[in-house]
């Protein structure tokens, strides 16, 4: 041991046992802030040095590039080597790393290809379109998500059943797939590691030749392995070998990515290894923080167990502020943040964290609005969201035909059967006329005239039926009509983060108040542009940092602010009828917690714009789980929300005037512009707002009166468009 204090210096008592670990394979419990990189890296360098091995003879795996490159940085430092040569990298690269040196066995060209996520998915959607099927009813990211989980589960093409006719349709593009992959000698992501786990799975002499080369293999983030991934190492693993795993059960939250956190405990069982050695010493956080952290976590039944503790010093109390709405929280958390940043803490220092993505936009707004630099960290500003900019592409058609950029973006958006042929000839016939596409689609010839031609109609009747609708409804009125709403739920994968986006625009529109009440339409997109702007700080600015929690994992900061606190935003609404949701969501929020270093906030707001109206949102579960004697709440009365909920109950009415031009045209179908329900004393104009029994508030957009039958086309927030028989219907208007 003497000979080697210079690895094991600054090693507390259960970083030294794990590194120094004699015999058989371990799996270390490494809670948030323990050191956990320190204990692999360490350990690393010991096996090499007290072991007498070759850097070929460890195999250490990694989840990140950066995870890798530090790794190898800290390795070559403690042992003075060069560390090219070791085999430390991410499951992908350790994978390919083999099949480049076994092409032949794997069955590959020896130049074969290694294609992304976006090129894959445009292989499908060849293959879809091969096969004759439908892209709206097939569409190929489904068919993606499909494939890869798949091979996820280690599963071929051959290996499946279909259970109907969808799932025999995704299995024969499948096989479709791999057939073109295997011809073409293209490889993706999750086809590197199949592959690999084939190859060495097929050949015994090359599977004993790794066994008896990675006499040790080292797993870093292992609560975020997969099935495959776990199969991987498992075959990797011989009767001479030793596996060591880190990883914290607590951390797991990417089982939307296929991790199992189950694979913690079925190593104790398929490694013969003994109870789990705990890192529970934090050298992060106070000890008000890990006291919460502990208790919140506590609450989920199916986790090892362990519990962080540290010497660092108790400030301050955990600060609880409910805002009335999601402004006043948003109002908050920049003033304090603004405060801290006076008395001294750098705004690099300071996270928002949040559940959903669509979140970020209030506080951008408020940061940008107080001078404060931010950076989204991991994702996109949010009027540069894509689904954003379909509906603001929209409005743009709708405001000024002529906006052939705007145009381009959404004809075929959602899918309308309008191919790049068309939109080709359709540029041409522009540019030939020197015209705008708009007025290009009357000289397009036969089937693709009809069929832009109902684009040209959609946009005809959105500007007709806007009149008579404020600015917010506006918004709903276009995410519904468009298809664009529908587009996204159908969507499996990324649908439910594309909605909370949308929703949230809705609400950014009901906080927008325009100058000009004759034009807002046109007021509020120039502000969307404005706030599009590069407002983000640069590489070398300080800057606050906006992230979601999942995004967090990993970070900390000095200050953390954990905003959207309420049932059904976090934890989420998708995981409240299922245990283990909720448990992920629960470790979702112990990630959150432990980032914090100092000074943590939670925040809620009492009430939340959703798809244009307020509704009450209850707080969450996670708060009332942290111990009473550990929260001290500040909230207090603010005028920016009790003038919002005043507000709210009158919203301000906008009149649209669309400019002057050849495509907007008259409403040919409005017959009337009142009727008068005798039987129910009730008068009902164009323009009105109206309550129904099952689709909530509405308002009357159209009126039909023939003889005795008197019908009305409302668009309801949340439900859409709807035709209803007024002598039947069971409405009433709304003053």
């Amino acid at each position: 041991m003497q000979n080697h204090a210079d690895l094991l210096e600054g090693l507390n008592s259960q970083q030294f046992k794990a590194v120094t670990h004699a015999d058989g394979s371990l799996l270390v419990l490494a809670g948030a802030g323990s050191g956990k990189t320190k204990v692999l890296t360490t350990r690393l360098a010991w096996l090499i040095r007290t072991r007498h091995l070759g850097i070929s003879e460890v195999l250490a795996v990694t989840f990140t590039n950066k995870a890798a490159r530090e790794m190898l940085n800290r390795v070559g430092r403690l042992l003075h080597t060069d560390t090219k040569y070791m085999w430390v990298g991410t499951f992908h690269s350790i994978a390919l790393r083999l099949l480049r040196a076994h092409y032949q066995e794997a069955g590959l060209p020896a130049s074969f290809q290694i294609i992304d996520a976006g090129e894959q998915q445009s292989l499908i959607k060849r293959l879809i379109k091969q096969k004759g099927l439908d892209e709206d009813r097939y569409p190929a990211k489904e068919i993606q998500s499909y494939i890869n989980y798949q091979k996820e589960q280690g599963l071929r093409a051959a290996q499946l059943t279909p259970d109907g006719l969808r799932t025999q349709q995704w299995l024969e593009i499948y096989n479709l797939y791999e057939e073109t992959c295997n011809r073409d000698g293209l490889v993706d992501f999750t086809e590197l590691l199949l592959r690999s786990y084939e190859l060495l799975a097929m050949h015994d002499g090359l599977l004993r030749r790794y066994q008896q080369q990675f006499k040790h293999i080292l797993v870093d983030e292992f609560q975020d392995t997969n099935q495959l991934q776990y199969l991987w190492l498992k075959i990797l693993v011989g009767a001479e070998s030793e596996i060591f795993a880190v990883g914290d059960d607590d951390q797991s939250i990417y089982s939307f990515r296929g991790a199992k956190v189950s694979n913690m405990r079925a190593f104790l069982r398929d490694f013969n290894a003994p109870e789990p050695l705990r890192l529970e010493q934090n050298y992060r956080s106070t000890t008000t923080i890990l006291d919460a952290a502990n208790a919140l976590i506590n609450n989920n039944s199916e986790r090892i167990g362990k519990n962080l503790w540290t010497d660092n010093a108790q400030i301050d109390k955990i600060r609880l502020y409910e805002g009335y709405t999601e402004e006043d929280e948003a109002y908050f958390v920049i003033d304090e943040i603004k405060s801290l940043h006076n008395n001294g803490i750098d705004l690099a220092d300071m996270a928002i964290l949040y559940r959903s993505n669509a979140q970020s936009r209030v506080f951008e707004q408020h940061l940008y609005n107080r001078g404060l630099a931010y950076k989204v960290y991991g994702g996109l500003r949010f009027f540069d969201r894509l689904e954003i900019k379909r509906v603001l592409a929209y409005l743009r058609v709708i405001v000024n035909p002529y906006d052939n950029e705007a145009f381009l973006r959404i004809v075929n958006f959602p899918a309308r059967g309008i191919g790049a042929r068309t939109i080709e000839n359709l540029q041409e016939l522009a540019l030939q006329r020197q015209i705008s596409l708009f007025d290009a689609v009357e000289f397009l010839p036969g089937k693709s005239k009809l069929t832009v031609g109902k684009f040209i109609d959609l946009i005809r009747m959105m500007q007709s039926d806007i009149k008579v609708l404020n600015l917010t409804e506006v918004i709903s009125y276009i995410i519904e009509t468009s298809g664009i709403r529908a587009h996204f739920e159908a969507d499996p994968k990324e649908g439910e983060e594309r909605l909370d986006n949308l929703n949230e625009l809705v609400t950014a529109v009901s906080g927008f108040t325009a100058e000009d009440a004759d034009n807002p339409l046109v007021e509020f997109l120039a502000h969307a542009v404005l706030e599009s702007v590069d407002n983000q700080a640069q590489n070398l600015e300080s800057a606050v940092q906006l992230m979601t929690v999942h995004a967090a994992k990993g970070l900390e900061f000095k200050v953390v602010f954990v905003v959207g606190l309420e049932e059904g935003l976090f934890p989420h609404d998708n995981a409240l009828k299922n245990l283990k949701d909720v448990e992920e969501e629960r470790r979702l929020m112990y990630v959150a917690i432990t980032r914090a270093r100092d000074k943590l906030y939670l925040l809620r707001a009492c009430s939340r714009l959703l798809w244009g109206k307020r509704i009450s949102a209850p707080i969450s579960r996670f708060v009332d789980e942290i111990p009473e004697e550990l929260i001290l709440n500040i909230s207090g009365v603010s005028s920016i929300g009790y003038s919002q909920l005043n507000e709210y109950d009158t919203p301000k009415r906008n009149n649209f005037k669309l400019p002057n031009n050849p495509a907007q045209v008259a409403n040919p179908e409005s017959k009337t512009s009142r009727v008068v329900l005798v039987e129910k004393d009730l008068t009902i104009k164009i323009g009105d707002m109206v309550r129904h029994a099952k689709f909530g508030q509405g308002k009357v957009l159209r009126l039909n009166s023939d003889g005795k039958k008197m019908t009305a086309e409302i668009f309801f927030i949340g439900m859409g468009k709807k035709n209803l028989d007024l002598n039947i219907a069971n409405i009433e208007k709304v003053n």
